[in-house]
């Protein structure tokens, strides 16, 4: 078994209280059964805290999330109360691993970092050398190189080809595949996403300022499109498993969801830094990637 991941995975670290989008704000927190089991041990005072603060449903147990959203083991500076009493090694596995995600194959499973986390989104969208992928572990000496891992290594070697524009290589990338985009007027895409599954207050209303805005006389500086190339290679190798060509036409559609968004924010601040690409993207991706009801309507309607 191989273990796989991004050239930039090992430069990630938690930048904690300093994060302005705390993972453990807003979101419901699933603790597995061994983590419980052994929450349910801890005879410390600190231990007895868990008794009000773990909730179960239907078999499952959470933490308690206050009126504002935040998880009760966070204090009031952001930090979370769990490693600063007990390490690290008593978080529960979903709090260890956000915001890294899985891809399972037979002989190989891939690791990433998603978009979703701020400083995440800084190290995927700002890495300065080309996507590769590494061998991190090694457990055995299986062949992992099986046909689907090659032609998925094969477009996000295409994707990074400097001989062409990001544009160029996304009409190469469909026309290889042998499919297409719809093309839609974007005020349907804007009152499609208004009626999904959303999260943030803030989602909501940026997607309601951006309604009957003319996005075909705005121009995002040719200075981010390596910024795109990115983006567009973290959706690639985060979402395709099998050659499907619904996620390839999803991945394409969700770079140019987000560069509209950036498209708009330039129409009213009349500029656009690196970091209000991260922020647009980590947006997008906390309300669409999380769901997968989201993502199978985005790609019903492509």
């Amino acid at each position: 078994m191989k273990i796989l991941v991004p050239n930039y995975y090992e430069n990630f670290s938690c930048i904690a209280n300093k994060c302005k989008h705390n993972c453990c704000i807003g979101w419901e927190i699933d603790i597995d059964e061994d983590t419980y089991e052994y929450y349910q041990n801890i005879k410390s005072d600190f231990g007895k805290r868990f008794e009000n603060d773990v909730i179960t449903n239907d078999d499952c147990a959470c933490f308690r999330l206050d009126g504002k959203g935040r998880c009760a083991f966070l204090n009031e500076n952001n930090l979370c109360e769990i490693i600063l009493n007990l390490g690290e090694d008593a978080l529960c596995q979903i709090c260890t691993d956000h915001p890294r995600y899985r891809n399972y194959y037979e002989n190989a499973t891939e690791i990433g970092l998603g978009l979703c986390c701020e400083e995440a989104g800084r190290i995927i969208l700002g890495q300065k050398e080309k996507f590769e992928l590494i061998i991190s572990n090694e457990i055995s000496d299986d062949d992992y190189d099986e046909e689907f891992l090659k032609q998925k290594q094969e477009i996000l070697f295409d994707i990074q080809n400097d001989d062409h524009s990001l544009k160029e290589k996304i009409i190469a990338l469909l026309n290889k595949n042998k499919t297409e985009i719809i093309k839609r007027d974007f005020q349907y895409w804007v009152d499609n996403y208004i009626s999904f599954e959303r999260l943030d207050e803030s989602w909501t209303n940026l997607l309601n300022d951006m309604k009957n805005v003319d996005f075909d006389s705005i121009f995002i500086p040719e200075k981010f499109e390596k910024v795109f190339e990115k983006m567009l290679l973290y959706f690639v190798y985060r979402h395709l498993n099998e050659m499907d060509k619904n996620i390839i036409k999803f991945s394409i559609f969700s770079v140019f969801f987000i560069s509209q968004i950036c498209k708009y924010h330039i129409s009213k601040y009349g500029k656009l830094h690196f970091e209000d690409v991260v922020e647009y993207a980590r947006m997008y991706s906390s309300e669409i990637e999380y769901s997968d009801e989201n993502i199978e309507k985005i790609i019903e309607r492509l």
